[in-house]
């Protein structure tokens, strides 16, 4: 299951180049899929939940490219195998889980290249999942698309004629699909315009939310957001891929603009920023989560307005992922390490020690030349 959630066998689907990628950080398209004949899980009943992950299992293994798939029970996970899938969005985080009333997963269906996750049993029996690089709905969507057709010559999803897909949450019936983007919106809210972003996204009937809501407190970390649709109703999926496309293009548009124009009349601050984000990383012992997207932020910006050099977009959003506390947690565990005295009897100060060594690895190439 380790070797599975890290992908030991080659990078890691985040790490390569995608469209849009200064400002679309990631993109993911989810399908939301129910069996007929079943209540919804949160009023599933006896054995409800265990039958309907054997269907769901069995029919994942007669797909054609089976062998491409692994099937994994919730209960086999480990503590940190589940922090690392929420940190990387496959699964709600346990704390979403209790505030939302939300039933847990109780197994995951995941593509040995960590791209299309499908939890079962969550807030509906099936969700069919892929993450892209930047801004790719459509190649997602052909992806899903494959794997929600093969499904369903092996079991029946509840559907209705008025209604399309039936699902848990009425928003979702339809398509069933829900479209979602991790944007990195610095210049925006430097500049003062995250309101006028958020009122655009809101006629759109989106949602937008901090992409790191469990350290953002009182602002978004790093000025990241996740932006969603609210409805699976709009047209069909090609039509709500087009909408959510726009939507997106207009937002890194907008961003771009806004960017320049702060670089222009406040290049002092924006250097400033930069400077004191890269000797943060440059000289701290200890980095706390908070302080690395922080810092993550302001290098990615210095990178896109060529104020330095030695690094690239990819890295820095591979990054994103790689200072999670799960994701360090994991390396810990399976490397080995030197840590000063008093740092080795404390579990969290070896975590903030492993980030800012992390962080210090990935920006050794890093020149601030043109400043």
């Amino acid at each position: 299951m380790e070797q599975t959630i890290n992908e030991v066998n080659g990078l890691p689907w985040y790490s390569y180049d995608g469209q849009n990628r200064d400002v679309i950080i990631s993109s993911r398209v989810r399908l939301a899929r129910n069996l007929a004949n079943f209540p919804f899980p949160a009023q599933f009943r006896g054995d409800d939940k265990e039958r309907v992950q054997a269907i769901v299992f069995d029919a994942f293994s007669q797909l054609d490219n089976a062998a491409g798939f692994h099937a994994i029970e919730s209960a086999s996970l480990s503590e940190n195998s589940r922090q690392i899938l929420e940190e990387r969005g496959v699964i709600k985080p346990s704390a979403e889980k209790k505030a939302c009333r939300l039933p847990s997963e109780s197994g995951i269906v995941m593509s040995a290249d960590g791209k299309i996750c499908c939890p079962v049993n969550c807030s509906d029996h099936l969700h069919i999942a892929r993450f892209s690089s930047g801004l790719d709905f459509r190649s997602s969507f052909e992806e899903c698309r494959k794997i929600d057709a093969q499904l369903q010559k092996k079991l029946q999803f509840a559907a209705s004629y008025d209604f399309g897909y039936l699902t848990a949450a009425m928003r979702n019936a339809g398509s069933g699909m829900k479209l979602s983007a991790r944007i990195h919106l610095p210049g925006t809210v430097r500049f003062g315009k995250l309101s006028v972003i958020l009122d655009y996204l809101k006629q759109k009937n989106c949602s937008v939310m901090p992409a790191f809501p469990a350290i953002s407190q009182g602002s978004a970390a790093g000025n990241f957001f996740l932006i969603s649709t609210n409805s699976a109703q709009n047209g069909s999926e090609i039509d709500q891929i087009a909408e959510m496309e726009s939507i997106c293009k207009y937002i890194a548009e907008c961003e771009c603009k806004i960017l320049k124009d702060f670089a222009d009349n406040k290049s002092t601050l924006i250097r400033n920023s930069v400077i004191r984000a890269y000797s943060i990383a440059k000289f701290s012992m200890l980095v706390s989560l908070r302080e690395a997207v922080d810092i993550i932020s302001d290098i990615k910006l210095g990178l896109q307005l060529h104020l330095l050099s030695g690094i690239d977009i990819n890295a820095l959003c591979s990054l994103l992922y790689r200072i999670q506390d799960g994701h360090l947690s994991y390396l810990m565990n399976t490397g080995s390490f030197d840590f000063e005295k008093d740092v080795l009897c404390d579990g969290r100060m070896k975590i903030d020690r492993l980030r800012a060594i992390t962080i210090q690895e990935s920006f050794e190439k890093i020149s601030l030349g043109n400043l």
